[in-house]
């Protein structure tokens, strides 16, 4: 991610209706792209410089799904874009790249230790998925994003031979080789069920909803944040990008929070027996397209070597986690989304 100094700020907040008195804080920001809290007039404030791409289409797909679901009475609050003096929600720099204001979500992010937060996270993310089922969007407004299931097309450059040579990078990296060799196995066994999985009921999704995407109040999910990535996709893949966050050394409490997000989300919305069926591989499509995805960062020169090591470690725990409880899985699944 490019810095950015404080002055250079003033272009973006200067396009928006803000008291002249405005103050900026770095508070969080995301790996994507550069976040900063901004106040102004006793209001607060989210913007977002986005770092990955300076291509005006996303934002505006995002967007466009964000006011959309202004018009569902969700029990959660989404982002809301503030229009600039343009009356434009994107704002473009001198240098080319893109910004966007949001009125901030009041709240803290949740924790996957709380009862309360990992069913009510699952229940928004059911309610949610409802939600964007039922969009209707303006003619132009289509996905900017690949489905998770399209892995070749989307990292087709990270062959095996490329994810060798970033292997023998280092030590380091060489002895988690027989992990990466697995993860490899893994790639080529669900590109073999593309054609199975794109079959499945297709819909937008959120398609990263985390507990770090999440906002808390008290014991209730209170906001659903960062819709950059929403594209459409087969439905259960929203679950199944959620459930990836859960696999751990500590089965059994693994499988209690697995069994919580299920319950949540179970109550707000049903999945079909064929989409249970192959929510275990869409995770492992989740964790493998993550793990296409730093390397490609790491093939580019943009994390470190030490970031893709840390990502094969937990792309091949996960995976062979899945793997090892899948019939267990299934059976829970069954339990709690299918009507």
């Amino acid at each position: 991610m490019s810095q950015i100094r404080v002055g250079e700020f003033a272009e973006y907040l200067n396009a928006y209706p803000l008291d002249p008195n405005w103050m900026l804080r770095q508070e969080e920001s995301g790996m994507n792209n550069t976040t900063r809290m901004v106040y102004s007039d006793g209001e607060k404030f989210v913007l977002r410089v986005y770092e990955n791409h300076r291509n005006d289409a996303f934002i505006r797909t995002e967007h466009e799904i964000l006011y959309e679901l202004q018009r569902h009475q969700l029990s959660f609050e989404v982002p809301r874009p503030v229009l600039n003096h343009a009356s434009d929600s994107v704002t473009i720099g001198s240098d080319g790249k893109l910004a966007a204001l949001y009125r901030y979500i009041n709240g803290n992010r949740p924790r996957p230790d709380f009862d309360s937060h990992i069913s009510g996270l699952g229940y928004a993310a059911g309610e949610l998925s409802l939600a964007l089922a039922g969009l209707t969007l303006k003619p132009e407004t289509f996905p900017q994003y690949k489905p998770y299931y399209e892995l070749e097309e989307i990292h087709g450059s990270m062959s095996a031979e490329v994810l060798i040579g970033l292997c023998e990078r280092s030590e380091r990296l060489l002895k988690s080789r027989e992990k990466l060799d697995g993860l490899q196995r893994a790639r080529e066994q669900l590109a073999a069920l593309r054609n199975h999985i794109a079959g499945l009921q297709p819909q937008w999704i959120h398609g990263d909803i985390v507990f770090t995407n999440a906002v808390a109040e008290g014991d209730r999910i209170t906001g659903l944040l960062d819709f950059e990535f929403c594209t459409m996709d087969v439905r259960a893949m929203e679950l199944a990008v959620a459930l990836a966050e859960f696999p751990s050394e500590d089965e059994e409490e693994a499988f209690r929070r697995i069994e919580l997000f299920c319950s949540g989300y179970g109550e707000a919305a049903k999945l079909t027996e064929e989409e249970v069926q192959l929510l275990p591989a869409l995770i492992k499509i989740r964790m493998i397209d993550v793990w296409l995805h730093f390397a490609g960062r790491l093939f580019e020169g943009m994390d470190s070597e030490a970031i893709w090591h840390d990502q094969i470690e937990r792309a091949s725990f996960v995976c062979n986690w899945v793997d090892r409880w899948n019939e267990e899985l299934v059976n829970l699944f069954r339990r709690h989304l299918i009507s």
